[in-house]
């Protein structure tokens, strides 16, 4: 496998961001970098924003958001955002070789936090 050869991969969840905030390791292939290609979220109930909106972010720990910090704000039910609807959501899409990326998916606050979608990021590996 070379760069003119990426593997591409889907990682997909469904997570309830209103119930609470959950982390997820992502590890690609043994020696391969990795480009984050998108991140979509599809709502299947409204967000919250009363005091924070609910985030998707990827990083080195569990805390982190070095690669991606994707603010959902108020995202309607049957809506979809995009990673690459917002530029500055990508703060670095080249992955290291041989580290696990955190994905953490960050609930609102405040007021009664809402907001459950089907989660899904594709990388690619090289």
């Amino acid at each position: 496998m070379s760069y003119s050869d990426p593997r591409p991969y889907a990682y997909s969840y469904y997570h309830d961001f209103g119930a609470a905030t959950e982390a997820l390791v992502l590890r690609g292939p043994s020696g391969k970098k990795g480009s984050i290609k998108e991140i979509e979220v599809e709502a299947i109930e409204t967000f919250t924003n009363t005091t924070t909106e609910g985030f998707v972010r990827l990083g080195s720990g569990a805390a982190g958001y070095e690669y991606v910090n994707m603010g959902l704000g108020t995202l309607a039910d049957g809506a979809q955002s995009r990673l690459t609807d917002v530029a500055a959501d990508l703060v670095l899409d080249a992955l290291p070789a041989d580290t696990t990326v955190h994905l953490t998916l960050v609930a609102p606050t405040g007021g009664t936090p809402a907001g459950k979608a089907h989660v899904h990021v594709m990388i690619e590996w090289c």
